[in-house]
């Protein structure tokens, strides 16, 4: 029941999305799938971990998520220097994360394959966020603007399951006076598909 749930509500979202005859572009989906998973649940958790890269900086890093419908959604993010020598010896950030492909392409019909390229394609995502630093304010801006843009690859070819994630984070320091911060976050997480509380 959940399940005929969670791709009645898909297809709301696909409807203000179609563009033409919805029974060709139904026949199509139901011939080629297309979903591979990703409508067992109208959630997808993810939790990961890796490293981060900053000119004369390394940072252990962890990250967590959650999409409606593997489209929009939320994250938060935790580094903590591997140096002593960082400024930034412990940063968190949090803000909104949107994956604007999936839905457009799936109403389509264009999620054709292989799984594995329709899920990385899909997986693109543009975030925007604050994060806060440890730093003291006097040497470094302990807070500001975060921007990302970043992919991931699944193992299994499934969106249930583990998943590798690359992605490019730009921070602008408070005020927006002291240039920006360029770094590149690598990780290795495991995502869910569950239903949410309201269905």
């Amino acid at each position: 029941m959940r399940t005929r749930r969670s791709w009645t509500s898909a297809g709301l979202l696909a409807s203000a999305v179609t563009v033409g005859p919805p029974a060709a572009v139904g026949a199509e989906r139901e011939q080629t799938d297309g979903v591979y998973g990703r409508f067992d649940g109208d959630l997808d958790l993810g939790v990961a971990l890796g490293g981060e890269l900053e000119k004369d900086a390394a940072r252990a890093a962890a990250r967590f998520s959650a999409h409606y419908f593997c489209t929009a959604g939320v994250y938060a993010s935790y580094r903590d220097a591997l140096s002593r020598d960082d400024p930034d010896a412990r940063l968190v950030s949090f803000g909104v994360d949107l994956r604007p492909l999936f839905i457009p392409r799936w109403s389509l019909g264009w999620e054709n394959g292989p799984a594995l390229l329709d899920l990385v394609l899909d997986s693109a995502s543009l975030s925007l966020g604050a994060y806060f630093g440890s730093a003291a304010p006097e040497t470094h801006a302990p807070r500001g603007l975060e921007l990302g843009l970043g992919f991931g690859v699944p193992l299994s070819a499934r969106a249930s399951g583990p998943w590798l994630g690359a992605r490019g984070l730009g921070r602008w320091p408070e005020p927006m006076l002291g240039g920006h911060e360029l770094s590149a976050l690598a990780t290795l997480g495991w995502q869910w598909m569950v239903h949410g509380p309201w269905l």
